[in-house]
């Protein structure tokens, strides 16, 4: 005689399988969702954005921000207190490729004291974090402020 065993079907056993797929499906989704968000977002200023420098409030020196000189290649300082004693503008000109990486515009005075100085007129590139860092010296020196076009 041929005995078969038949295996109980319940389906109040499978509900925490489907629970759990359907937990893991959602947080891969959104996962998914917050990587392709992170991939489109743009940091920083966008081109032709310009930033003014004025003396807007009390000077704090603590600001200092690195970019190369476009015309040789050679670093030199941005420092927002000296940029607004001259009242000067820097225009953002391109962003590369990488998302990463831009070309602005100075013109003003000096930029910072002594041999960092990039020039009163001078092409500039910067990197994010840089950029970055001159958009964020408005919330603790109100030196200068952003001008959208």
């Amino acid at each position: 005689m041929n005995r078969r065993r038949r295996l109980a079907s319940d389906p109040a056993e499978h509900i925490g399988t489907v629970l759990l797929a359907g937990l893991i499906a959602g947080l891969l989704a959104g996962a998914v969702g917050a990587a392709t968000l992170l991939c489109t977002l743009q940091f920083g200023p966008g081109v032709g954005e310009i930033l003014q420098f004025g003396p807007y409030a009390q000077m704090t020196p603590e600001w200092r921000i690195e970019a190369v000189r476009s015309s040789d290649h050679r670093r030199c300082v941005l420092r927002p207190a000296i940029m607004g004693e001259a009242h000067g503008s820097m225009v953002v000109e391109q962003r590369l490729p990488d998302g990463r990486t831009f070309r602005a515009h100075w013109a003003g005075g000096p930029t910072s004291e002594g041999d960092g100085n990039c020039g009163s007129t001078a092409d500039l590139t910067l990197g994010l974090v840089e950029m970055q860092t001159l958009l964020n010296a408005d919330a603790a020196t109100r030196h200068w402020h952003l001008i959208g076009i």
